[in-house]
């Protein structure tokens, strides 16, 4: 991956008047510097007068390896290796791979912070998925929220399965979205999801009080007519399904109807967020079926399945998404697609050096 222009870089230190701001001309290059896998830049705010390292505000800062190699890591658990065998394969210690791990995977999570903000999208799905973190005793749900018009994950969140994995779940999505009043949720039977529906994506209003005297009543919620709820309630019989019951829990009818005849559906379904939880499974190490290669700490859980959506959302093509050339370039007739493509916040299929090397607004540099 070519180095970028200095052009490129924005001042990192919190207290300078053009932090993180790009294309004043204030970043100059200092000088090179050598380092055991090669030589760095060291770049100087003409405004601030800090001087910082050109990888500061990545996730390849202070890794201590060869870069190609850091990405081959992260290719390799995110293909849901193990970190014992990712260590094998790359020749690196377990430590060093659980490490850099936890630092892309803190790292992602700011890239899709900054990148998923006000998504415009008419229908979202959500599911969950069973997992554990410790031991075979200690459950911990990933829920995931999906577009499925574009596949992009807008939301996860993790622990255990009660009202407040549904809550951060929720309400992280409408932060995320341009108008969380005209969009149709389509979930399953969990009843949390139809508690806090109106909370999160209906208009608030306070009704009156009766009489001068006293508190105001509880805040009321309505649902637009643009806005729907729908639960798909499966009833299983040990493992197997023995019956699917659609219900609309909230929201007009017409507007349900109009989604789903966007999307292509006959009938109300959860198929994209379910088809997603069968593709984490296979990337995430910590998800894998039938198998004890579970995370032993909460923190490692929470990083690596943020680094995964990453992956999945910036850097792994879906042949749903594809679209057809104008004009075929050789034997090639489709040019691919990720889901952040898709939903329009990508204009090209990162690499994993590229999701690495993205620099994120955090703190400030040391002098």
């Amino acid at each position: 991956m070519e180095s970028p222009s200095v052009d490129d870089f924005r001042c990192l230190n919190l207290a300078c008047p053009a932090y993180g701001e790009l294309g004043l001309g204030n970043i100059g290059l200092r000088k090179w510097y050598d380092t055991r896998f090669g030589r760095r830049r060291l770049l100087r705010c003409a405004t601030c007068g800090r001087e910082f390292s050109e990888l500061k505000g990545t996730a390849l800062w202070n890794t201590r390896l060869p870069h190609e190699r850091a990405a081959d890591i992260m290719e390799h658990v995110t293909r849901g290796n193990s970190f014992k065998e990712t260590a094998e394969l790359t020749h690196t210690h377990r430590t060093t791979v659980s490490r850099l791990v936890c630092i892309a995977g803190e790292h992602a999570q700011r890239v899709h912070d900054h990148h998923a903000q006000d998504l415009r999208v008419t229908s979202l799905q959500a599911d969950e998925r069973h997992g554990f973190v410790g031991r075979k005793d200690q459950p911990c749900w990933e829920a995931t929220v999906i577009d499925p018009r574009s596949k992009f994950v807008v939301q996860n969140a993790l622990g255990a399965r009660t009202t407040d994995l549904a809550v951060r779940l929720l309400f992280g999505t409408r932060s995320r979205l341009h108008d969380p009043h005209g969009v149709v949720l389509f979930t399953d039977g969990w009843l949390p999801y139809d508690s806090l529906f109106p909370q999160v994506f209906g208009r608030p209003y306070q009704p009156k009080r009766q009489g001068s005297r006293g508190r105001l009543p509880r805040l009321h919620y309505r649902i637009p007519r643009t806005s729907g709820h729908v639960r798909i309630i499966k009833t299983y019989h040990g493992k197997r399904v023995t019956d699917i019951r659609v219900e609309r829990a909230a929201g007009s009818q017409r507007r349900i109807d109009q989604e789903l005849e966007a999307l292509g559906y006959t009938t109300p379904n959860t198929s994209a967020v379910e088809r997603h939880n069968g593709t984490a499974r296979r990337m995430n190490p910590h998800q894998v079926r039938k198998s004890l290669a579970f995370a032993r700490l909460p923190h490692v859980r929470q990083t690596v399945s943020d680094l995964v959506n990453a992956v999945y959302n910036y850097c792994r093509v879906h042949r749903s998404l594809r679209v057809k050339l104008d004009e075929p370039v050789g034997r090639r007739q489709y040019a691919q697609r990720t889901p952040a493509m898709a939903i329009g916040i990508a204009d090209a299929v990162w690499s994993m050096l590229h999701l690495l090397r993205t620099v994120v607004l955090l703190t400030p540099c040391r002098s």
